[in-house]
């Protein structure tokens, strides 16, 4: 995992409270997507985006972002 650095009055986020919100925020979004779906696609983006990440104060919501557009894509291609 990269480093880590963590901004002064920034705590570093908890990860799986984040997960899950972005999981229930895009399940709102995308009414009709299996659930299991989203989360795979949300949990896959952020291990993706954590591996790099210099300040993690932005991966929940980098995360919302590439899930959202991964999410767009395969909605898509499956239409």
């Amino acid at each position: 995992m990269g480093a880590a650095v963590v901004m002064a009055g920034f705590e570093k986020p908890n990860a799986g409270s984040s997960v899950e919100q972005i999981v229930k925020e895009l399940t709102a979004d995308f009414d009709g997507m299996p659930v299991a779906t989203i989360k795979r696609t949300v949990q896959g983006s952020y291990r993706e985006l954590a591996k790099e990440a210099r300040i993690e104060t932005f991966l929940p919501v980098l995360t919302k972002r590439v899930a959202r557009d991964r999410l767009r894509g395969s909605a898509t291609s499956a239409a």
